[in-house]
């Protein structure tokens, strides 16, 4: 049989990733930035001709708006939602700042400490990276042998990638990912990180940005 090979994106940019936010499972759309992410990602993936057979999104907006265009792009193929691949719940901390997340609440200290402890109203470490994984490996069982794109979140996927490889969550600093970047991995069934954080069609689109905009000011 054929590796499965999983194409992990994160989502494209919205206001809180520019005002450097962390929104957790705050449900907020793509700012216009995002969208064109997002159009970038669908262009790359179509370009490639990968045989993609199945999209995965998180619940949440953010993750969906960036895998429509990619699902538009192969002939309107479904995109199947699932919301174990949402964000990390902060309960009341969504919407703080990673600095004040670290030095003021201790998260990460906190969490380091005891994986069940969780934001007030929202879930423990544990809870997170177990419901991650839940949905991953669904994904592997049905689609054995395929390509599949999972369109999913900063914090989620950098998690999944540190399970996946190292079998410990709490490195999941070395597996962060840009808005609009791909990590691809392949199942032979051990899973082999084949490209990490690919944003060269984000910096191909900026470029092209740029070259217009000079062009105008000409």
């Amino acid at each position: 049989m054929n590796p499965t090979t999983l194409l992990f994106i994160r989502h494209g940019e919205t206001d809180a990733n520019a005002n450097g936010q962390l929104e957790g499972a705050t449900d907020k759309p793509l700012n216009a930035a995002g969208q064109a992410q997002a159009q970038a990602v669908a262009a790359r993936l179509v370009r490639e001709n990968r045989p993609i057979q199945a999209i995965y999104s998180s619940s949440l907006t953010r993750a969906r708006q960036t895998a429509a265009p990619l699902a538009a792009s192969l002939g309107e193929l479904p995109v199947q939602i699932d919301p174990d691949l949402s964000e990390f719940h902060l309960g009341e901390w969504d919407g703080l700042t990673l600095e004040e997340l670290r030095d003021e609440k201790q998260l990460w200290a906190r969490m380091a400490t005891d994986p069940h402890f969780a934001p007030p109203g929202g879930e423990s470490a544990m809870q997170f990276g177990l419901r991650l994984v839940r949905a991953v490996r669904a994904i592997l069982s049905r689609h054995p042998g395929q390509t599949v794109a999972i369109f999913s979140h900063g914090g989620a996927l950098a998690t999944v990638l540190a399970v996946l490889l190292e079998n410990q969550g709490n490195r999941w600093p070395g597996y962060l990912m840009d808005n609009g970047g791909i990590s691809e991995m392949v199942f032979e069934p051990a899973p082999r990180l084949v490209r990490m954080n690919d944003v060269s069609h984000i910096r191909a689109m900026l470029n092209a940005e740029q070259s217009m905009e000079r062009e105008h000011e000409q």
